[in-house]
């Protein structure tokens, strides 16, 4: 059996599993299936869980500061039956998480068994979460305990062999008023929670309008107010979706926000948080990975931007560089989602050339290099 046929297989098999986030059993699942291949392969293995979502570091060497790091998350969002098998379509295949993004562990599990003896003299980590689609605590709070690397590479984002050059930072935030409840004929005998509500989400728009892409925005999102259409309201909640390229953008709005919520006396909760992803090519922890991109997938880097987020913007604040970058493919989160099938098999020689030439050159250290720091 050829590499490819080896990738294919192994994304069926996690394709099968309908890891979506909000099903933990089948997150374990997927996870145990993950950690089923791992355990075979002489590897330091760590597992835990951020509110009940599991997650599983794999390392060649027992520490949690890697060289370089493989980042992957298994859950997915929800979708019918049937698109739980791939399915090939012409040159391409199709399912639930084929692209969004199973295949970058189908490739990351499959390097594994091919070189777990090479790789032993290694210091490389590969990390599989559960919780990605509904906010990505996981990576986040492995961080937080201590996890470090040199360079990482998550391949949520990046469509079409573009790399990420930069992706916004989100800030999504809760805002609950109290008001007091009265008959609708009688407004001035009760406190309207909405009309604060209403009057702060306006405040919000009016300072931040733009709805272009390269600015900052703010979407007012789920509005949720009242128990009947005839009676004012004692409580209302929205939630709020910022946006923004800019570090310091993103700083100011908190303080707006707070500013916000003292006037108005209102609770808040943050629900997503992140900062923007800025990938400096001229960092010389990337310039390998450039010129082994440029040679494996046969082309100069091109690049792209990212309105939404993915794991990769916890790595920012550790000084840590993190690599965004997918193949050929597309329809994430529908039921259209795809992959080009031959991109698999170059898309692991990509990690593959890139490990085993880092280490030659000593960004992956060597097994006694790693024993005298230990």
């Amino acid at each position: 059996m050829n590499m490819q046929q080896k990738i294919e297989n192994t994304l069926r098999r996690l394709v099968a599993i309908p890891s979506t986030s909000s099903n933990i059993a089948l997150c374990r699942e997927v996870i145990d299936e993950v950690k089923g291949d791992l355990s075979k392969l002489g590897l330091f293995i760590k597992e835990g869980e951020v509110e009940d979502h599991p997650w599983i570091l794999a390392t060649t060497q027992k520490t949690m500061s890697t060289d370089i790091l493989l980042v992957a998350h298994l859950d997915v969002v929800p979708a019918l039956e049937g698109l739980f098998t791939v399915r090939r379509k012409g040159t391409s295949l199709h399912g639930r998480g084929v692209y969004d993004m199973k295949f970058a562990a189908a490739c990351y599990l499959e390097l594994l068994r091919e070189h777990h003896s090479e790789l032993a003299t290694m210091n490389i980590g590969v990390l599989f979460t559960t919780d990605e689609e509904i906010g990505g605590l996981s990576v986040k709070e492995v961080l937080a305990s201590g996890l470090r690397a040199k360079i990482a590479l998550l391949p949520d984002g990046g469509d079409n062999w573009a790399i990420e050059k930069r992706a916004k930072g989100p800030y999504g935030i809760g805002l609950t008023a109290q008001g007091k409840a009265a008959h609708g004929s009688r407004p001035w005998e009760g406190i309207n929670a909405l009309h604060t509500i209403m009057d702060v989400a306006q405040i919000l728009r009016s300072k931040y309008p733009s709805e272009k892409p390269s600015d900052s925005t703010v979407s007012i999102n789920q509005l949720i107010a009242g128990e009947a259409p005839n009676q004012i309201p004692e409580y209302a909640s929205v939630a709020v979706d910022f946006r923004s390229f800019d570090k310091a953008e993103m700083d100011a709005f908190k303080l707006l926000i707070g500013e916000l919520a003292r006037i108005h006396n209102l609770e808040t909760h943050i629900y997503n948080e992140g900062d923007p992803l800025v990938f400096d090519d001229t960092d010389p922890r990337v310039q390998e990975f450039m010129e082994v991109f440029e040679r494996v997938v046969g082309h100069k880097a091109e690049f792209c931007e990212s309105y939404g987020a993915s794991d990769a913007r916890y790595f920012g604040q550790y000084d840590i560089p993190c690599i965004v970058v997918q193949p050929h493919g597309g329809g994430r989160h529908s039921a259209s989602e795809w992959i080009e099938a031959t991109d698999l098999e170059k898309y692991y020689r990509l990690i593959e050339t890139w490990i085993f030439q880092s280490s030659a050159t000593g960004v992956a250290s060597s097994a006694k290099n790693r024993t005298a720091r230990s």
